[in-house]
């Protein structure tokens, strides 16, 4: 009886070993993560800074800055499939001598790359030439149908006590979402 049960035991296992073993033709060992996962385009949904503002001056302070400007409006990052980027950057731009603001952007052209995939997070090296024609890399970490990126040292508009504005240092989380 004892040998009858080993001898089961065996063929199943057997049998399981190759029904784990036999599927990996649509394996690709990256658990899913691919450009086609990656490629297309995510707008901007919010811009997260380590302290709140009342840049619109309207008595209410929010972190997420979108609240507080309509100049963020309209960011968007494309990647393509071919590995290319576009990032079409709106922002605050602040005239620190006179304490003036203006919506301002510029359209930038680079490249991405995965780099490394975690469970079902995604990490995207990016990088591209700023209006100064400056190279900037970013980090991509993507999560679903969001990326995000964050600038540990960044500088973000604010108001003073007089009500002109400001930059003030710290961190911000921009939180990109597919269109």
């Amino acid at each position: 009886m004892k040998m009858k049960k080993i001898k089961a035991l065996s063929g199943i296992l057997a049998l399981s070993l190759f029904a784990f073993t036999s599927c990996s033709d649509d394996d690709n060992n990256d658990n899913g993560a691919n450009e086609n996962q990656i490629a297309g385009t995510y707008r901007l949904v919010e811009v997260n800074t380590s302290s709140q503002t009342d840049f619109n001056d309207d008595g209410t302070s929010n972190t997420n800055q979108m609240l507080e400007s309509d100049c963020y409006d309209d960011t968007r990052i494309t990647l393509n499939a071919d590995g290319t980027l576009t990032y079409q950057n709106n922002y605050i731009l602040v005239n620190t001598q006179n304490g003036d603001d203006t919506c301002s952007s510029f359209q930038a052209n680079g490249t991405w790359e995965l780099d490394n995939t975690v469970g079902t997070t995604m990490i995207i090296d990016a990088e591209y030439l700023d209006n100064n024609n400056d190279n900037v890399n970013m980090t991509l970490t993507k999560q679903g149908n969001r990326i995000t990126t964050m600038v540990l040292f960044g500088m973000y508009p604010d108001r003073n006590d007089a009500g002109g504005a400001i930059m003030t240092p710290g961190s911000i989380t921009y939180v990109f979402e597919r269109e």
